[in-house]
């Protein structure tokens, strides 16, 4: 469930709610086998997502559907593969998958008819997100002008307030809105939006979020997609912080792509759930410093009907309106009385995040309405350098009734500590075999000579100081599939000597083998982009076990100027180990360890000698190029 900055986000499968069951599968034969594992928390009705890496057919983008495996039968479930350099699949967890309990599904060809869908529609002003019949929320493209005589704010100051790039309304799930926008007490309020607010550039301060002094605002720039699909229908927007005195004039500071996704959950529950993402990269020649300040960041300013005894705020700590600002939390429930029904909005930040646990503004006067800011800024300065990405990651649940807060840790726990998903890929017709148990008649010595390994039993083992091997073949993008295991060491022997192999991608960038079973995740270990990213997790089974990698590289891009290489993006890499994703998409801007320096050719696939008898079998690749 993420963004990646400029890439442009569509659906290019979707599939039909369940009901549909059928002895074996009607599309054939399964591409891939998934297995959720609910781990320490039961789930329910819960958001799941696996970039499809390792399955040929869905980088060619080709259709595909996902059906639950029960028993000899299978379920047709709905299902969205969201295009990029790496697919990601994308479905909900229907009902409830007991902790300790896994589900299973097979991912295959074909496509089928969508039903009931998450709506993100535009017209001239806004997009607006339905999910069936009902409406979940507005974001605005247009500028909406301030009001008149609403604010004691001069006539000639109300264009400083005009805005874009916020969402109002919010509805509930009944139908009530939940935000508000220009209240007279605060005429920059606009529902909910994320400006900053004490600033400095240029070393004078600049206010994105008070606009009516005049010094910064934010605007919506474009829209990068819109997404209608059966398990979320959502948008990514650009939008720009403007800084309106510089020495430049006029300067767009930061530019801010939102990512926001409104799940096709609910049911009789009655409940929204909505991810949202701000990425934001400064794009000006020098820092901009964000100052301490009590605001500044994802802001919801709630309907006015919310106020005094018919609205409250519950944190995760277990704090109120009236002690709960400066604190910090994981989330942070705002909810009212509209009616004679409460209802309410809990904020979770994404424990990735930037001072998580984050730290909030609420207004803690009992009387007041109700205001709600995660605030990084409270606990410091800090500096947003020139190119540099800051992620900011959100889920909104919007729900009836007053804060359940069992209800509350269990979404909770779905967003931090989502289910493990594993993803295992059959050989595909068109994959290149490189070692399938017979010859080495796809390698060639690193270097001159014979190659020096050993087959036995359909298994390549390692000969110390015989040299490492790599292929005849030179590629440029491609998925690997390699499997592998390390030798049980003396217990004498220590860190990089228990099994050390590797593959070198291209002979540039290196994908560490070794025994790292149960070790904290390094970037020297098993798992590791050599010197440069420790795996997400450790997936590395015992030695003597064997293992597997499944990997989706996407080369470094070169330009020609002035009859010279020029790189113009770095490679990408999204790994598979044991099923497990532990790099999702990495970026690598540089070779690793004792790889090749980069360039702009193709070039082959290594496997490392390195002093220890690390055995190989079944080795194939499908060249996406």
């Amino acid at each position: 469930m993420r963004a990646r900055w400029s890439v442009l986000v569509m659906v290019i499968s979707l599939v039909v709610f369940g009901s549909l069951f059928c002895a074996g599968s009607a599309f054939g034969a399964p591409l891939a086998t998934i297995t959720v594992e609910a781990g320490s928390y039961a789930r329910t009705d819960t958001p799941i997502s696996v970039p499809l890496a390792s399955v040929t057919q869905a980088v060619a983008g080709q259709p595909l559907s996902l059906q639950e495996v029960k028993g000899a039968d299978r379920v047709t479930v709905p299902a969205q593969i969201e295009a990029g350099s790496t697919p990601i699949l994308h479905w909900i967890l229907a009902g409830t998958l007991p902790a300790g309990q896994k589900r299973t599904y097979e991912l295959v060809a074909g496509e089928a008819r969508a039903d009931r869908v998450v709506k993100a529609v535009k017209d001239d002003k806004t997009l607006e997100i339905s999910l069936g019949d009902a409406k979940v929320m507005q974001y605005h493209h247009a500028m909406s002008p301030a009001p008149k005589g609403v604010a004691k704010v001069p006539d000639s100051k109300l264009p400083l307030y005009d805005h874009s790039a916020f969402i109002h309304p919010l509805w509930s799930p009944k139908g009530n809105v939940l935000t508000d926008i220009n209240p007279p007490d605060h005429l920059h309020h606009m529902g909910i939006w994320m400006p900053w607010t004490h600033t400095t550039f240029e070393g004078k301060m600049v206010d994105f979020w008070n606009v009516g002094d005049g010094t910064g605002t934010v605007r919506f720039s474009k829209y990068l997609s819109t997404t209608t699909g059966a398990v979320y229908g959502g948008f990514q927007s650009e939008q720009d912080h403007v800084a309106l005195k510089t020495s430049k004039g006029e300067q767009t500071i930061l530019k801010e792509v939102w990512d926001v996704r409104v799940y096709n959950v609910g049911g009789p529950q009655k409940y929204w759930l909505v991810d949202f993402q701000s990425t934001q990269r400064c794009v000006a020649d020098q820092p901009l410093i964000q100052d301490e300040y009590r605001y500044g960041g994802l802001g919801y300013r709630a309907t006015r009907q919310w106020k005094g005894a018919t609205a409250a705020n519950l944190t995760s700590e277990g704090k109120t309106r009236t002690d709960g600002h400066g604190t910090r939390a994981r989330w942070c429930d705002n909810a009212g009385k509209i009616g004679d029904d409460w209802e309410g909005v809990t904020f979770f930040s994404n424990p990735k995040n930037f001072r998580h646990p984050e730290p909030m503004r609420l207004w803690p006067e009992p009387d007041n309405y109700i205001f709600f800011n995660f605030c990084p800024s409270q606990l410091g300065p800090w500096e947003m350098k020139p190119g540099e990405d800051h992620v900011f990651r959100y889920r909104w649940y919007v729900h009836e009734g007053k804060p359940d807060v069992a209800e509350i840790e269990r979404i909770w726990n779905d967003y931090a500590n989502p289910p493990q998903v594993t993803v295992e890929a059959g050989r595909p017709e068109k994959a290149i075999v490189l070692f399938d148990g017979k010859d080495f008649s796809q390698w060639r010595r690193e270097g001159a000579g014979e190659i020096g390994r050993k087959i036995a039993d359909g298994v390549m083992q390692s000969v110390p100081k015989t040299g490492s091997i790599m292929t005849k073949r030179d590629f440029a993008d491609f998925i690997l599939h390699a499997e592998f295991k390390t030798p049980v060491m003396p217990p004498e022997v220590k860190g990089q000597g228990r099994g050390n192999s590797g593959i070198y991608i291209q002979r540039r960038y290196e994908l560490q083998i070794l025994d790292s079973y149960g070790l904290e995740p390094k970037n020297n270990e098993g798992g590791s982009i050599y010197t440069f990213k420790a795996p997400d997790k450790n997936a590395c089974r015992k030695p003597g076990e064997w293992q597997t990698y499944d990997i989706l590289f996407h080369a470094a891009r070169y330009a020609d100027e002035g009859g010279k290489p020029v790189k113009v993006q770095n490679a990408r890499i999204t790994v598979f180990q044991n099923g497990v994703l532990i790099h999702d998409n990495v970026e690598v801007p540089r070779k690793t360890g004792a790889g090749q320096q980069e360039g702009p050719k193709p070039a082959p696939i290594l496997l490392q000698e390195h002093g220890n008898e690390v055995s190989f079998r079944n080795i194939w690749v499908v060249p996406l190029d």
